[in-house]
């Protein structure tokens, strides 16, 4: 959980505890009267897109979770106003597009370059990953700021 409003931290330990975790919560120093947390468990498909779809049901919850399988992995990304991105991830953790979506969004942007690079950014997950990346990074540097694009 990459940041929680403070006042949810109850509500979203309820849901954690639906499946036995437990959150030790930490100040999120990007946000105001905001917490973060990492909990590493192993859950099967149907349970961590169980746990994912409640999380998403909570307002101004960012949050993430990697699920490693055998040789692959699965992300997802949920954000509010977004809602939930799942991708599946290769062996080195990149985003993989299987050949029916590349070949859906070549036929959808009918050979405009900007449709097919929004329809590729969509695909990859990249609004979700622009709003989470410094919150990622933010635990390796106390260097990171948020910027308002608004203006």
């Amino acid at each position: 959980v990459h940041a929680c409003p403070d006042n949810q931290i109850a509500e979203l330990n309820d849901v954690f505890l639906e499946f036995g975790l437990k959150a030790n919560w930490a100040v999120q120093p990007l946000t105001t009267n905001q917490s973060w947390t990492t909990i590493t468990v192993k859950l099967s498909t149907l349970h961590a897109e169980e746990l994912v779809s409640k999380v998403a049901q909570l307002e101004n919850v960012l949050f993430e979770l990697n699920q490693e399988l055998s040789q692959t992995g699965v992300i997802f990304m949920v954000v509010p106003g977004l809602g939930i991105f799942r991708g599946i991830l290769d062996e080195g953790g990149a985003m993989v597009l299987n050949e029916h979506k590349l070949l859906l969004m070549v036929e959808k942007c009918a050979g405009n370059h900007r449709e097919f690079t929004r329809l590729l950014r969509l695909a990859l997950g990249q609004s979700w990953d622009d709003i989470l990346e410094p919150y990622r990074a933010n635990r390796f540097s106390e260097n990171v700021v948020l910027l308002n694009r608004a203006g």
